[in-house]
């Protein structure tokens, strides 16, 4: 699911990117913006997405990770079951 996500994030850049260079094509061909200019602003857009992707990327991890923290483990279901078990046997023994 986690990985799902992560390649849906990569993908959305790539998508991005295409768009990006084919806004920047068509601006230089109506005549809107010189090539190098187009490119400059091409090149800030991707690179604002970049750091938008990472930002959500770093946030999806954090909030994986506190998740894993707050789950509840087989482990910990069978050492509270042993202690119910201990605790039980106590009181019928009283």
């Amino acid at each position: 699911m986690v990985g799902n996500l992560i390649s849906m994030i990569l993908g959305m850049a790539t998508v991005t990117r295409e768009k990006v260079d084919e806004l920047a094509h068509i601006l230089v061909e109506q005549g809107d913006m010189q090539s190098e200019e187009a490119r400059k602003v091409a090149e800030r857009i991707l690179e604002k997405g970049e750091e938008e992707k990472n930002s959500y990327v770093a946030k999806l991890e954090e909030n994986i990770e506190n998740l894993k923290a707050r789950l509840v483990t087989r482990e910990d279901i069978e050492s509270l079951e042993k202690k119910i078990e201990e605790l039980s046997r106590k009181l019928e023994d009283k």
